[in-house]
């Protein structure tokens, strides 16, 4: 039995904050001691300081932090920290004399005194090496599988991106590595879990985005292929539907009839209860009916269509909506035409216009009725939502295909197109689509403009002269257009005013009302009415355009440029904006972009000869002769019959001394101006320059036999029998004469009659200059006019004077000698090169009169 003793208000000293502890008196005992005397003689005291329990560290005390005492275990708290941050050792207690505690506290944590020791290494570590890591375990058949799928979805969803973007050729590599990634992964699943661990819905989804690209990448057999894997694939339980998908590729490679197969086998899987896309499927049979020519079989569908409305569940009952489909009822109206069937027309019409849409368009959910503030702050929220742009999309589309069918039989169904008109207007009348009947009425109106029958035309746009506003400034808007393509530009002025008044915000109108006023020289005036248009309406393109044109007439080029580029903008592939913007570059002087804007006009017209033939010039003043030949000759095969192309490769060919050339096309001027003898001239000239002497002669005499007052003819006549010796040159000479005398007279007449009219402003010449400048673009040939021709220096006239010259009579008395003297009509002939120094002499030339007669010409 041990005795244990309490020693109540004793204070020790513990490790740590050195803060004071007491500990709590125990039981009442007999033994009160006050002090720590005589502990040195208590044995049991000794005894336990002696053994193990007394040689242990000292507990760490608490902080004086208002926490109890240690727990029933004994155990204290590690040591804290002192105010000053400061560690204090442990206090041993005073053991027998001699002897000395160890000082535990710190030595046995690993601290030492000396600052050169090593690291902090309480468990030395670091006496060893480091042991190496341990290999990671081998990843489970799971995590294989697992991280074998997750790269399959990456790839899949990578393609379908880029199908979003439009680059479909990524997008099909993506999707075959896809699939190569889950055949991969199938046959590893299949070794590591077993078959029964097969992923049907990420094969099915892998096939059917590859089938998909192969699709929009035009690789028709392919997808084809892919969709049949995927049918024909027991597993797959709804797979049937993806005949539709085939059918759809069948139908663009016009294989009709696999279509309406593949539709039909479609449409045995599609359920009842999703008539949506049954009709749709019906509707792709008619199409391809429709396509084959089976307007019979196509009415059959297309009415069945009609018939099969979509049922709804509403609170368990079944509530069948009304149709919808626009486009199944225009089909219907256009096979019922294409049969030629007038009743069955009319009553295709009636079930068109009996379609409505899901909602009405201007329903109560766009109305505040109330007056509600909150009400209207949600209306303008959801009035450009998506569903409203949805909304209004649809409408539009219903009134357009109304309106197409209308226009489409109001000519046949009855006897006259009045009739047929005024017939799909009552009945657009009386249907839910009312307000589509003035509409229809304009597009009337439209209907006999395109027949050029504009008196009807005027008098239906005038009936709408007392109907509601925006009907009258529609009518009012055409009317103007009317008058003023007629010419009738104070009418116009006046219904362009009406239109503007009935509906200030009417950019066309203005825009008519601008036109009024350009044609009578107010461009400011003009101007300001464009700019108004353009205000109410920014992509008014007729506004943009009509303010360029008004730039360009009052000289303004750069405005000018900006106003056409600004539309270029709106309206890239428009020719007539892109053939502004060169001629205004032209006319700045600025050649190499006036050519760069005539290559993107000839780009929009390919065909167009009369911009081919102005990009020649364009290269011909920029000095690039054979692209101006190239462009030339291009325009000339699209129009053979412009003079003014064939004149310019006539004379490219007569510069160029290819002389034999140019006579076809001087040849075709001839067939197109049989009239102007100046081509047929030169057709003589280049045979004579080629050396085909008589083909020129008998051209001459041609040309002499329809115009035998034409003195050049005359004169080149004289000349070539002279150069020939042929005995006609007389007779020609003659004729010459005579024909210079009476046009002597003639003018001798006309200055007379001139000078008594008191006007001398115009003479012979003169009206033969302007005659010459009227054929248009001034070409290098047209300067050759048959009376020029005799004021140029002759080529010849070194030749003789009597042939070369023209004489003088040297008296009144004496006869005129005849002037036979004459100019080339293409131009002087090249200069032969000199081959020789001198003559040679007479008596090195060959002796030929020994020769026998019969060599020389009979």
């Amino acid at each position: 039995h041990t005795h244990t003793h309490t020693y109540p208000g004793l204070r020790l000293m513990t490790a740590g904050s050195g803060c004071n502890v007491t500990v709590p008196a125990g039981p009442a005992s007999a033994h009160h001691l006050t002090t720590a005397q005589g502990l040195d003689e208590d044995v049991e005291f000794q005894k336990a300081v002696r053994t193990s329990y007394g040689n242990r560290p000292t507990k760490t005390a608490y902080k004086m932090t208002g926490r109890g005492l240690p727990s029933s275990m004994g155990r204290v708290g590690t040591a804290s920290r002192l105010a000053t941050g400061r560690l204090m050792t442990g206090v041993a207690p005073q053991a027998a004399p001699g002897e000395k505690r160890p000082m535990t506290a710190v030595k046995s944590a690993g601290f030492q005194s000396s600052k050169s020791a090593g690291q902090f290494d309480p468990l030395n570590q670091a006496a060893a090496a480091a042991p190496p890591l341990e290999d990671k375990e081998q990843e489970s058949p799971e995590e294989i599988v697992k991280g074998l799928t997750k790269k399959v979805h990456t790839l899949l969803e990578e393609s379908a991106m880029l199908v979003e973007r439009g680059k479909t050729q990524d997008a099909l590599e993506k999707a075959k590595e896809a699939s190569v990634n889950e055949r991969q992964l199938c046959k590893k699943r299949d070794d590591l879990l077993g078959p029964d661990s097969a992923n049907f819905d990420l094969t099915y989804a892998v096939l059917v985005h590859l089938a998909n690209v192969y699709q929009k990448c035009s690789m028709w057999s392919e997808a084809v292929n892919t969709y049949l894997l995927i049918v024909k694939n027991k597993a797959f339980d709804r797979a049937g539907r993806l005949r539709l998908n085939i059918g759809n590729i069948y139908f663009q490679q016009k294989r009709y009839l696999q279509a309406v197969k593949m539709y039909r086998m479609a449409l045995d899987q599609i359920p009842s209860t999703n008539q949506e896309l049954r009709n749709r499927v019906m509707r792709n049979i008619g199409c391809a009916f429709l396509r084959m020519g089976q307007y019979a079989d196509a009415v059959t569908s297309f009415e069945h269509i009609l018939d099969s409305a979509p049922v709804k569940d509403l609170e368990g009952v079944d509530i069948k909506q009304p149709s919808k489909d626009f486009q199944a009822g225009l089909n219907l109206v256009l096979c019922n035409f294409a049969l030629g069937d007038r009743d069955k027309m009319c009553r295709a019409m009636h079930r068109l216009l009996q379609l409505n849409l899901h909602s009405p368009f201007d329903d109560e959910r766009y109305l505040n009725l109330e007056e509600d503030e909150g009400i209207a702050s949600l209306l303008d929220a959801i009035k450009n939502d998506r569903l409203r742009k949805f909304e209004v999309a649809e409408k539009k589309k219903a009134h357009k295909y109304i309106t197409m069918s209308a226009k489409l039989i109001a000519p046949v169904i009855r006897a006259t197109f009045a009739e047929g008109f005024d017939w799909c207007v009552e009945t657009i009348k009386s249907s839910p689509w009312s307000e589509l009947a003035p509409e229809l009425e304009i597009t009337k109106a439209l209907a006999y403009l395109k027949m050029k029958d504009f008196t009807q035309a005027v008098e239906t746009l005038k009936g709408f002269e007392k109907k509601e506003a925006s009907m009258v400034s529609t009518a009012a808007t055409n009317l103007s257009f009317l008058y003023f393509l007629e010419g009738q530009y104070g009418q116009a002025d006046k219904y362009a005013d009406i239109a503007m008044n009935a509906d200030r915000y009417n950019p066309y109108a203005m825009v008519n009302k601008g036109n009024c006023v350009f044609v009578n020289g107010e461009y400011d005036k003009a101007a300001e009415f464009y700019e108004e248009a353009l205000a109410v309406e920014t992509t008014c393109t007729e506004a943009l355009y009509n303010l360029g044109m008004v730039s360009k007439k009052t000289g303004q080029l750069e405005d000018a440029l900006d106003f056409f580029i600004r539309l270029h903008e709106l309206l890239p592939s428009t020719a007539p904006v892109v053939k502004q913007i060169a001629s205004l570059f032209e006319a700045l002087d600025d050649i190499q972009e006036a050519i760069e804007w005539s290559l993107k006009l000839v780009s929009l017209v390919p065909t167009d000869a009369h911009a081919l033939a102005h990009l020649g010039d364009l290269f011909d003043r920029d000095g690039d002769k054979s692209q101006a030949f190239q462009y030339h000759y291009e325009a000339y095969r699209y129009f053979p019959s412009d003079i003014d192309i064939i004149s310019w490769l006539g004379a490219y060919y007569v510069d160029s001394q290819f002389t034999e050339k140019a006579i076809p096309y001087f040849e075709r001027a001839a067939q197109v101006q049989p009239s102007q003898v100046k081509w047929r001239l030169m057709v003589a000239s280049c045979h004579r320059r080629c050396g085909g002497y008589q083909q020129a002669m008998e051209i001459y005499k041609r040309i002499h036999t329809e115009f035998p007052e034409n003195i050049e003819c005359l004169r080149f006549l004289v000349r070539l029998c002279t150069d020939l010796g042929l005995q006609e040159g007389q007779e020609f000479a003659e004729k010459l004469k005579k024909a210079e005398k009476s046009k002597e007279l003639k003018l001798k007449r006309e200055n007379s009659a001139t000078s008594r009219a008191g006007s001398g402003r115009r003479s012979a010449s003169g009206r033969q200059r302007s005659n010459r400048n009227s054929s248009g673009r001034q070409r290098s040939i047209d300067r050759d006019e048959p009376d020029d021709m005799a004021r140029r220096p002759s080529a010849t006239s070194s030749r003789g004077n009597s042939a070369g010259s023209q004489v003088t009579p040297s008296s009144p008395g004496l006869p005129k000698p005849i002037d036979v003297s004459y100019s080339d009509p293409i131009g002087q002939l090249p200069e032969r090169p000199k081959t020789a120094m001198q003559r040679r002499d007479d008596d090195d030339d060959d002796d030929w009169g020994d020769d026998d007669d019969d060599l020389l010409p009979e």
